[in-house]
């Protein structure tokens, strides 16, 4: 698995690189620019990274570079840690946190709306993501578990419909391809529920395929937390079970360990915009910033 595949040129791999760490941000505390718990990564329209310190119950924003610049507080209704932050294109930052509802924050970190409504009965708010259509989908545990995609009229800051996609076990994170499916990871379940996965749900909102828990002969998922898409349409899946990051290309026939050392419960991931991937190492309480495919300019 850890060989070169030259099928990986298709989607924009020239090389990849194992284990390749350019900067580590954070460090247990409470001052600006450390964490405790963070759980959430996110790319900013500003092109900032936006980090969900759940400990502090806190926004940390840093440059791509890694120099902190701001920190504001979301609040701390909930203590176990659920949730998300992301990014609207007109740099809205949206936090969930296992309530009944997503804070609205302005890019200088002033809360501007709570978005909930009857129409959108989430009750354990999870993972979050943005469409093209500036519609929101939410992951939810109620009744085991579902997705809700929301829709939203920014103007208003009101909910004006909501659709729900059933048939989900605990899901967590979220991320959209660029043809609009979703990638839902499910952790690790017990009783009669596998989880282990990723379940992608196409465009029509149905399920169409699930990666995992096994995947060949070699590879096999525990616990995947954090997903994401880079620009070539390769799929990042962090594994807080195996503590690792894994590369799928965009349909999923290769795969590559890129992470395998020095991670402890690692959650949320993203990509900058210049090509480092992030992860979001919960309980080394750090970001860590990783060159993962040649061509990225440092």
């Amino acid at each position: 698995m850890h060989e070169f595949n030259k099928d990986w040129k298709l989607s924009g791999i020239q090389r990849i690189y194992y284990n390749s760490l350019v900067e580590e941000l954070g460090g247990y505390g409470s001052e600006d620019g450390k964490f405790i718990w963070p759980t959430s990564v996110t790319m900013t329209s500003d092109g900032d990274l936006a980090i969900k310190d759940s400990g502090n119950h806190k926004i940390q924003i840093f440059s791509p570079e890694g120099q902190h610049k701001q920190t504001f507080t979301y609040g701390s209704e909930n203590s176990n840690c659920f949730g998300d932050v992301v990014c609207t294109e007109e740099g809205l930052l949206l936090v969930s946190n296992g309530y009944k509802g997503i804070k609205v924050f302005s890019k200088e970190g002033e809360m501007i709306h709570l978005l909930k409504s009857s129409k959108a009965d989430w009750k354990h708010s999870y993972g979050l993501a943005i469409l093209k259509s500036n519609s929101i989908a939410v992951t939810d545990w109620t009744d085991g578990g579902k997705v809700h995609i929301v829709g939203v009229d920014w103007r208003m800051n009101a909910i004006v419909k909501t659709n729900v996609v059933d048939g989900l076990r605990r899901p967590e994170h979220i991320a959209v391809t660029k043809n609009e499916d979703l990638l839902v990871t499910e952790g690790q379940l017990f009783g009669q529920h596998k989880g282990c996965c990723v379940k992608i749900i196409d465009s029509e909102r149905t399920i169409k395929k699930t990666i995992g828990p096994t995947y060949g002969r070699h590879f096999s998922f525990i616990n995947p937390s954090g997903v994401c898409v880079d620009v070539n349409g390769n799929i990042l899946v962090a594994d807080k079970g195996k503590n690792n990051v894994t590369m799928f290309n965009p349909d999923s026939t290769l795969v590559a360990l890129v992470v395998t050392q020095d991670l402890e419960g690692p959650c949320g991931i993203t990509v900058t915009n210049n090509g480092l991937l992030v992860v979001s190492d919960c309980y080394h309480h750090s970001a860590k910033m990783y060159k993962y495919k040649q061509g990225i300019a440092l």
